[in-house]
């Protein structure tokens, strides 16, 4: 018994400290950006990312041309203590700003840059200066799954979406099909169709520089080539998307544009395959004939690998890996009593009324509509009566449960998505209170106009139930500028979000608010205990 629990201590010595701080800090990373990857189908590559890092990685190390050699590094006690003291500080204040939602895009993206330079730090202090510049770019290609700061990703998907619809109707009319862009939109004789930011092009952007760049590492290209196949890859990234939206303006044209749903999917299957197999073939043709290096000995190096990472002196690595693990423990504890104090909204407020008595019809979201916004939960509800402006009413409500990312609902109110579609503003939104099962709920009435057809929507947005006004603008949604305490920006626990939105459409003059506040109260209840 003596002897297993000897052994046993002996093998608890010899744990790679260096390698778990180094993966230690990679985890972190992914899980920071593992809500993101989840919940932004812009991002959804990114799960394919950390196990590119890996084999890279390991390629690099057992084809690297020089023997790795193990750095000697010793600590004194002093040093030793305020290093572990100073990492433990610095991972409790950025897990605890992280789950606090305290400027989101800088903290996320400290984070993943204090992975990255830990990683290259512990191949440095394993093999030294050849070890660590062999393995950085595997380390580096971690980035590219790292969601963009919305003030840079939010231009550029505006600018595509404007240049693909601009470009989709040059090409329309080449071959004959009458179109005109309206604002971000294409209207055809058949109907409009919306181009939302999903389809704006930024996906495939994103996605083509991250595939460019793995290919260039895949094939091991010269820095010229990789650098003129990352150029194809953008290039093929816009090419691609522009064929989408071209083949799904062709189907609305020639099938209405309700027909478009039925082959949304396979166009951007399509589209993605050629993507892919694009830049895949032009990294072929770039690379080399096969004299490059070989892993003859891989079992070899391989060993020799990892006894580097385990022969290094451990005592310090091994503190700064208790110390870090003890300061992510605390600083999840800390915010798990923070919000048991706090009454946090888990559920909506707001339910849909569809009922046969009341002509309410509940029915599917559009697909583009909840890709967009990606909520929780939600509810289109459309009523139909000969008495209504066009004879029909449409009513959403979206729910979104506390997270990190549900701030950027906000920039969906609809003095700015509706000109993307082609509608003019008429006057600035009005305040306007409803009472609704008895309590008084702030809504804004916004109106629109496009050709001889005029819009009126009612529109609120509740942050944990409690109103939120329209003194705000995108760039504070963003992050770019301060925003107004109101609007709980900063936390996530508090930033449960409900939508609540109704619609007339119809000709001549403007619908009346008395008809869509009486739709409004037909459509919802509300309840907030």
């Amino acid at each position: 018994m003596a002897l297993l629990r000897m052994n046993s201590l002996r093998g608890a010595t010899n744990i790679p400290w260096i390698a778990l701080c180094a993966v230690g800090f990679s985890s972190w990373a992914i899980w920071s950006c593992a809500e993101h990857w989840q919940n932004n189908p812009n991002y959804s590559y990114g799960w394919a990312v950390p196990p590119l890092v890996f084999g890279f990685g390991l390629r690099r190390a057992m084809l690297a041309r020089s023997e790795i050699r193990v750095t000697a590094a010793t600590f004194s006690t002093p040093v030793l203590i305020m290093s572990a003291i100073a990492a433990a500080a610095v991972i409790f204040l950025l897990e605890f700003a992280r789950v606090q939602m305290w400027h989101p895009e800088i903290v996320l993206w400290t984070i993943c840059l204090l992975a990255v330079g830990f990683s290259l730090a512990a191949f440095w202090f394993c093999g030294g200066s050849e070890l660590a510049r062999t393995e950085l770019f595997p380390v580096c290609f971690f980035l590219t799954a790292v969601p963009w700061p919305p003030r840079f990703e939010q231009p550029i998907a505006s600018a595509l979406i404007q240049w693909v619809a601009a470009a989709t109707v040059e090409i329309l009319h080449w071959i004959g099909v009458s179109a005109q862009t309206a604002g971000g939109a294409i209207a055809l004789p058949t109907g409009l169709v919306g181009i939302s930011e999903a389809c704006s092009g930024i996906r495939s952007l994103q996605a083509g520089i991250m595939f460019g760049l793995a290919m260039g590492e895949w094939f091991l290209l010269r820095a010229s080539r990789r650098i003129a196949l990352l150029f194809m890859s953008i290039l093929f990234a816009l090419a691609t998307n522009l064929a989408r939206t071209l083949l799904l303006s062709i189907q609305a044209a020639r099938h209405g544009v309700n027909s478009v749903e039925q082959v949304h999917d396979l166009i951007g299957n399509i589209m993605v395959t050629a993507l892919i197999v694009g830049i895949w073939f032009v990294g072929k043709l770039l690379a080399a004939r096969p004299s490059l290096l070989s892993a003859t000995n891989f079992a070899e190096r391989s060993r020799s690998f990892w006894k580097t990472l385990t022969a290094t002196p451990q005592p310090a690595f091994r503190s700064i890996f208790f110390a870090c693990l003890a300061a992510l423990i605390s600083a999840r504890t800390v915010y798990a009593w923070i919000e048991k104090q706090d009454r946090t909204q888990t559920a909506p407020f707001f339910t849909a009324r569809a009922e046969a008595s009341n002509g309410n019809q509940l029915i599917k979201i559009p697909r583009d509509i909840w890709n967009e916004l990606r909520p929780t939960s939600g509810e289109y509800v459309r009523r139909k009566n000969v008495d209504l402006p066009g004879g029909v009413a449409d009513c959403f409500h979206f729910f979104w449960k506390p997270s990190a990312w549900n701030r950027f609902a906000l920039v969906h109110q609809p003095d700015i998505c509706m000109p993307g579609v082609g509608w003019k503003s008429v006057g600035p939104p009005e305040p306007l209170n409803v009472d609704l099962n008895g309590e008084s709920l702030q809504f804004y009435a916004f109106h629109f106009r496009r050709g001889r057809n005029f819009a009126l929507e009612l529109w609120g947005v509740w942050r944990n139930g409690e109103p939120v006004s329209l003194d705000y603008n995108t760039t504070q949604v963003f992050g770019v500028a301060p925003a107004p305490a109101s609007m709980r920006l900063e936390g996530k626990r508090r930033s449960a979000t409900e939508i609540i939105a109704c619609s007339l459409i119809g000709e001549g003059p403007e619908p009346s608010r008395e008809i869509a506040v009486a739709v409004l109260r037909s459509a919802f209840e509300y309840k907030s205990k």
